[in-house]
């Protein structure tokens, strides 16, 4: 198993908003076929991540705000027709922990979880305590996309503010 810890992506999350930085590093592009031509692989695991925006949130509302973050991974460059290989996807817990995030604004906060699936059952995390990573890939595509359900809990009454907070997500095959 190859861990793409300097592929990873960081996410972070200001004024209700999660924005993509690509971390640091020099790792060399891994097959996502697993094809060797010569000594040299051929491919690649692309990974993207699309925003988490909440928007405005409003204290008062009766319902939890809700909104979704999209992770793309996709075979990039190489040998046509690769298909990605099997992969785990783990977020980190942030400011707070995986009982719960922690959006922070200089001392205040404002609560948020993300999940794994719209029930909102399970805490998307490193697999440690009661969280999940989510398995993909092996599915014979080249790409495939994985979304993540973040939600703001209804009724916290903050300073106004932009609140920040940044995960990492992690990519494993």
């Amino acid at each position: 198993m190859r861990r793409i810890a300097d592929r990873s992506r960081a996410v972070a999350l200001l004024g209700a908003s999660l924005f993509l930085a690509t971390l640091p590093g020099t790792a060399a592009a891994q097959t996502c076929n697993n094809e060797l031509i010569g000594n040299l692989f051929y491919g690649g695991v692309a990974v993207s991540v699309t925003s988490l925006a909440f928007g405005t949130y409003g204290p008062s509302a009766l319902t939890p705000q809700q909104s979704n973050v999209v992770i793309t991974a996709s075979c990039a460059g190489g040998i046509v027709g690769g298909t990605l290989p099997p992969f785990t996807i783990a977020m980190g817990m942030g400011n707070g922990s995986f009982a719960q995030r922690v959006m922070k604004s200089g001392s205040y906060s404002l609560n948020y979880q993300i999940y794994t699936s719209a029930v909102l059952a399970t805490v998307w995390g490193d697999g440690t305590g009661s969280t999940s990573t989510v398995a993909a890939g092996n599915n014979g595509q080249a790409t495939q996309t994985i979304t993540g359900y973040g939600i703001i809990p209804a009724g916290q009454y903050v300073t106004p503010g932009s609140y920040l907070d940044t995960i990492t997500v992690t990519l494993t095959y």
